[in-house]
C-alpha cells in the first residue's frame, strides 16, 4: 500500500509537470462512419496479474474497451502493461479498424505522459447527420487523481484523433453544439500537494480541437475552493 501511494504522488507531479501547457502534434487517419449512438460508460481500471514480488508479469495484453464508431468502424483502447523502476507504465493504446485497415494511436503520443494512464470513462455524442464525437477519458494513480482526455470525431469519410493536456483532480467540460471546443479543469500545482480530499482551487483551460492539432487558453484568476469529489464520479460533462 506505502508502494502504491508513493507511486501515485509521483505519478501527479509527472504529469502536471509534463503536461504544462505545451501540446503534442496529433494524428488524423481516414475512416467510414456514418451511423451515431450516443451513450456513457464507466470503467474499473483494477490491476494487471502481478508476480509475487508485486511487479507486473510481462507479457499481457488487456483490452479495457470495444467501442463501435459510426457504421463501420471499431475502436478498441488495449493496455500493454510493464513494471516500471518507480512507476508502472500500462501503454494503453487506442485501435482504430475499418474492415482491413487497422490504425493505432499510442495514448503517450496523444498525450504527455499518457503511458500512465488507464481508460476510466467514454461518452458518445450524436452532434450532426452522419456525424459524431466519442470522448475517452483516462486516469492515473491508486485513486485515478490525474487524468487525460481523448477526442474522437468522425464522420462517413473522415475520423479524427487528438488528445487533450493532462489534469489533476480535474474533468472535461464538452459543448454539445461545437465538440471540438472544451473546458480542462485541473487543480493548481500547488493544491495538487494537498491530501487527495482536501478542497482546492482550480484554473480552467478553454481549449480547441482543429485539425492542426490542440490550442488551449488558460483564463485568468481561479475557482474555488472546490470539493474534488464534486469531479471523480463525472470525469465527462456534456453541456
Amino acid at each position: 500500500m506505502i508502494a502504491r501511494v508513493y507511486k501515485a504522488r509521483m505519478l501527479a507531479s509527472v504529469l502536471l509537470t509534463a503536461a504544462g501547457l505545451s501540446l503534442l502534434a496529433q494524428s488524423t487517419a481516414p475512416a467510414a462512419a456514418s451511423g451515431c449512438e450516443e451513450g456513457h460508460r464507466r470503467f474499473t481500471p483494477g490491476f494487471p496479474r502481478a508476480a509475487a514480488d508485486g511487479n507486473i508479469i510481462p507479457g499481457q495484453t488487456i483490452v479495457r474497451a470495444r467501442l463501435k464508431i459510426g457504421d463501420s468502424a471499431v475502436v478498441r483502447v488495449v493496455e500493454y502493461p510493464r513494471a516500471g523502476a518507480d512507476l508502472d507504465v500500462y501503454n494503453s493504446t487506442i485501435i482504430v479498424q475499418r474492415g482491413q485497415q487497422q490504425t493505432r494511436y499510442l495514448l503517450k503520443k496523444l498525450i504527455k505522459g499518457g503511458e500512465f494512464l488507464r481508460l476510466t470513462e467514454t461518452t458518445s455524442l450524436c452532434t450532426f447527420s452522419g456525424q459524431g464525437t466519442v470522448l475517452l477519458a483516462f486516469e492515473a494513480g491508486a485513486t485515478g487523481a490525474a487524468q487525460g482526455f481523448v477526442i474522437i470525431r468522425y464522420s462517413a469519410d473522415s475520423m479524427d484523433v487528438k488528445g487533450f493536456p493532462s489534469v489533476y483532480q480535474g474533468r472535461i467540460v464538452v459543448n454539445r453544439s461545437a465538440p471540438n471546443r472544451v473546458e480542462l479543469w485541473s487543480t493548481t500545482t500547488e493544491d495538487a500537494a494537498l491530501c487527495e480530499a482536501c478542497r482546492k482551487h482550480y484554473i480552467v483551460q478553454d481549449c480547441e480541437a482543429g485539425q492542426a492539432g490542440v490550442e488551449c487558453t488558460q483564463r485568468p484568476g481561479f475557482i474555488g475552493p472546490l470539493d474534488p469529489g464534486k469531479f471523480m464520479l463525472k470525469r465527462i460533462e456534456v453541456r
